[in-house]
């Protein structure tokens, strides 16, 4: 495997992290002493232009700006075969738009891995206009050589998780934007059998990237998606979230209280609505209906699997397609 990278010191600290997650998976025993040192021994990291004749398969993770990745990837259909399938790990952008830069469209397919990689078994295999049969059985059969569950998506914005998660998401700003207690709104989430809450996911997602896929759901759907105006005065003001020290709640280590800024940006005094689970939850069941009536995943079955394994959905209750139906809006 070659780690590709032009900044020295983004190879080191990817080096680093892996080398720790190979030592997390040593300690709890998930690999042998072996296997985790042979693991590492597999990976090349390099800052040169490196040989890509032999590769089978590349995996693009730059930066999440379309001209960009359009640039990586023509120079990635110049120097390698034919035959080589070209992927890239977009969270939102759409894949189609890569296709126009590259020979031999049809080896082209999506591989949305879902943070962090080492712990989350899904991947969303997105699968364009042009992709093969054979490039697409092939990326299913590489991520299932990873030990994780590929759900195969259709190329549209924000493909299946992002899209129906945003939603939710979003609508838990709006009702912190009006007023809402943000340990209510979390807390509720919670106690539905969320993992953390909206606000709190936010934040340990970056509200920056919930920013940019939210401004790329609100341009493919103006009739029912936007950006809360809180999220652009936050992040102006430095606030990102969790990795920045500040979002919707200041962290100390492992401890986190409402930041007063956020507060602050509140424009209305409304109070945290009694039914603010059942108004999250059905942003996300309505979502998902439209991802099935448009075929972005084939079955209600790979939309529910995919929320409860790419976001944490409460698995009791099934996914956001099954809540629906127990419990009809």
């Amino acid at each position: 495997v070659i780690l590709r990278d032009l900044d020295d010191d983004a190879l080191a600290r990817g080096m680093k992290s892996i080398a720790k997650n190979y030592d997390e998976s040593r300690s709890r025993r998930i690999l042998t002493p072996i296997a985790a040192a042979r693991g590492m021994d597999f990976i090349h990291p390099s800052s040169a232009p490196v040989p890509l004749d032999r590769c089978d398969l590349v995996i693009e993770a730059a930066v999440e700006r379309l001209d960009i990745k359009q640039k990586v990837f023509a120079d990635l259909s110049s120097r390698v075969r034919p035959e080589t399938i070209l992927a890239t790990n977009t969270s939102a952008l759409p894949i189609h738009e890569l296709a126009g830069v590259i020979t031999h469209p049809e080896r082209l397919v999506g591989l949305h891995f879902f943070n962090p990689v080492h712990r989350m078994l899904l991947v969303e295999v997105v699968r364009t206009a042009t992709t093969s049969d054979e490039t697409l059985a092939t990326a299913v059969a590489f991520v299932r050589s990873l030990g994780k569950l590929p759900v195969v998506v259709r190329d549209a914005p924000g493909f299946l998780v992002n899209r129906i998660l945003m939603p939710y998401l979003v609508e838990a700003a709006r009702i912190f934007e009006q007023g809402g207690d943000p340990k209510s709104i979390d807390d509720a989430m919670r106690d539905f059998g969320m993992p953390m809450g909206p606000l709190r996911l936010l934040d340990e997602v970056g509200l920056d990237v919930s920013a940019h896929v939210a401004r790329t759901l609100a341009d493919a759907f103006p009739d029912r998606m936007s950006v809360p105006d809180l999220l652009g005065k936050l992040i102006e003001q430095g606030h990102l979230g969790r990795k920045s020290g500040a979002g919707f709640y200041v962290y100390d280590h492992h401890q986190f209280s409402p930041n007063p800024a956020a507060l602050a940006l509140r424009t209305g005094n409304q109070p945290t609505p009694s039914d603010v689970a059942t108004k999250l939850t059905q942003a996300m069941s309505k979502e998902a209906r439209l991802c099935l009536n448009e075929g972005i995943a084939e079955t209600a079955d790979d939309i529910d699997l995919a929320m409860v394994l790419g976001t944490g959905y409460a698995p009791f209750r099934g996914g956001p397609l099954q809540n629906e139906l127990k419990h009809p809006s």
